[in-house]
């Protein structure tokens, strides 16, 4: 059922790629808490106040004349850590972000706590605000202040655009969160996310990485990402989009040279939880393959009849 398998995607630390083991994804910690509704009065004061307020409301023409004659720093930062560009990414303000970056905000301001500027624009659901920072000389490889590439800041954060628009942009498809091998987008998405996890390896994934290091011996050696896309259990009859894509995945695996493993013992008790396995018995089976089988054996049946 539905909630039994996305309540098996929160299972990461059986399969997702943290680590010598897999672990699961981590909490968004990106940056300081700032809600959408804060007082803004509060982190700012004089004609930056007045800067942020226009940002926020998508005002060029005043974002402009504030800089200009009233000396406003488009990079100011609150002492509670908010970079003043921050604000209209946070009021979903696409022109406001980039006034201030036309009239001199950095798009790769460092940031206590937050790492770069940019950062906020990778949570961002409107692409839109990441596209205003990478048009203005933002880094698609910057990270965050735990070390986290924008790519899985992103990802995180649910943006799957902005992993796309990244991706597409030049960041590295292979970047690895804390300098932890494994620690990639493939590793995040490959836990049931197939169809995701298809357009990663389309465009130059590795699915290769091989665990060094582990508490259970058997573990060494086990390649987490190339289980999950052959074992993590789809129930194939409720979701067959996502069956789909999880067999094109292991189509394009074994096009690569990463025949399917024997069935990793988490993953069968993932499987079992599922109240059976899943719609699926191992890597998913090609059912136009069948269907075509079987109308041949039909035809070669009728023939000698």
């Amino acid at each position: 059922m539905m909630r039994t398998m996305w309540l098996g995607l929160a299972l990461c630390a059986l399969a997702a790629c943290r680590g010598p083991e897999p672990a699961a994804p981590a909490p968004d910690t990106q940056g300081p808490k700032v809600p959408q509704t804060l007082d803004i009065e509060r982190h700012f004061s004089g004609p930056e106040l007045a800067l942020a307020r226009a940002a926020a409301s998508g005002d060029a023409g005043e974002v402009r004349r504030l800089v200009r004659d009233e000396r406003a720093d488009p990079n100011a930062v609150s002492p509670g850590g908010l970079p003043l560009v921050a604000w209209p990414v946070l009021q979903g303000n696409v022109d406001g972000v980039a006034a201030l970056l036309d009239n001199g905000a950095d798009p790769n301001r460092e940031v206590p706590a937050a790492g770069h500027a940019i950062v906020w624009a990778a949570k961002a659901p409107d692409p839109h605000l990441l596209q205003a920072f990478l048009d203005h000389g933002g880094k698609v490889d910057a990270s965050n202040a735990d070390g986290e590439p924008l790519t899985m800041v992103a990802a995180l954060a649910g943006q799957w655009d902005n992993v796309k628009l990244l991706v597409e942009r030049g960041a590295d498809i292979n970047a690895t969160a804390h300098g932890m091998p494994g620690d990639t987008l493939l590793g995040h998405y490959s836990a049931g996310r197939f169809d995701k996890a298809l357009w990663l390896l389309e465009r130059g994934a590795d699915p290769g990485y091989t665990i060094e290091a582990a508490p259970v011996a058997e573990r060494v050696g086990a390649q987490p990402v190339v289980e999950n896309i052959y074992w993590w259990p789809v129930q194939a009859g409720r979701f067959p989009q996502l069956a789909q894509a999880q067999q094109r995945c292991q189509a394009l695996l074994a096009a690569r040279g990463f025949p399917a493993p024997a069935e990793p013992p988490h993953l069968a008790r993932l499987r079992a939880s599922q109240g059976g396995d899943g719609g699926q018995s191992g890597p998913t089976r090609d059912i136009d393959a069948e269907i075509r089988d079987r109308e041949a054996e039909l035809k070669r049946t009728l023939g000698d009849g």
